[in-house]
C-alpha cells in the first residue's frame, strides 16, 4: 500500500507540474506576443506634407516612426523637394516602429513623349495634350489645305516629332491650317449689300 500511495504522489505531482508549466507557457507567449506587436500601442502619422525631409524627419524620429522615398512626381503649384503625399496617408494610427511611405515633388518637370496630334483638330490635339500633362498649349494659324487641321507641333521654335520628350511645364504651339478657301472667305464676308429704302441702287460697303 505503501508503494501505491507513493506512486500516486508521484503521478499528481508530475501532473501539477505540468499544468504549471502550460500556464507559464501561456502566459509567457501572451507577454511575448504582446511586446513583439507593441499590442495596444499606437501613433498618428504627422502632418508631414508641405515639409521637406529635412524637417519632416524629426517628426517621424518623435513617433519611432521610419520613412522612404518610392517616388517623385512633379507639382508647379507646390514647392521643389517636399513631401506630397504619405503612405498610409496623414492622421492614419499605425504600431511604433513602421515604415511609412513618401512621395516627394521633384525640383524638375517629367518629360513626356509627344504623341501623334497631326491631321486631328486643333480641339482634339489640344485634349491629347492636357491628358498628358501639357498645360500651355498655343495655337499658331499658318497656310494650309484643310481648315482646323494641324499639321505640326513646335516648341521653342522647333518642330517635334513624334515621340520626342519635352518637360511637361513646357509651352507648346499647335501649328493649325487656315484652310485653301479661307482667305477668299474672309474677304468676302466684308461685302455687304444693303438695300436703299429710297433706291433701286445696293449700296456696297
Amino acid at each position: 500500500m505503501g508503494l501505491e500511495k507513493l506512486y500516486k504522489s508521484v503521478i499528481v505531482k508530475n501532473l501539477v507540474l505540468v499544468i504549471l508549466l502550460v500556464v507559464a507557457l501561456v502566459f509567457g507567449l501572451s507577454w511575448w506576443l504582446n511586446a513583439y506587436t507593441r499590442h495596444g500601442e499606437s501613433v498618428e502619422i504627422p502632418n508631414v506634407k508641405t515639409l521637406k525631409l529635412e524637417a519632416a524627419k524629426p517628426l517621424f524620429e518623435t513617433n519611432n516612426l521610419y520613412y522612404h522615398v518610392i517616388d517623385s512626381t512633379y507639382n508647379k503649384m507646390v514647392s521643389p523637394g517636399t513631401i506630397i503625399e504619405t503612405i498610409p496617408p496623414v492622421g492614419s494610427k499605425v504600431k511604433r516602429g513602421r515604415t511609412i511611405y513618401i512621395r516627394l515633388n521633384s525640383y524638375l518637370a517629367g518629360m513626356i513623349p509627344i504623341p501623334d496630334v497631326r491631321d486631328v483638330s486643333q480641339r482634339q490635339a489640344t485634349a491629347m495634350l492636357k491628358a498628358l500633362g501639357f498645360e500651355k498649349i498655343n495655337t499658331k494659324w499658318v497656310d494650309g489645305q484643310y481648315h482646323d487641321l494641324v499639321i505640326g507641333l513646335e516648341y521653342k521654335g522647333q518642330i517635334l516629332q513624334i515621340k520626342d520628350k519635352v518637360p511637361a511645364d513646357a509651352v507648346l504651339t499647335l501649328l493649325v491650317s487656315l484652310g485653301s478657301n479661307t482667305g477668299e472667305s474672309m474677304d468676302s464676308s466684308n461685302n455687304i449689300s444693303i438695300q436703299d429704302e429710297d433706291s433701286d441702287t445696293p449700296l456696297d460697303f
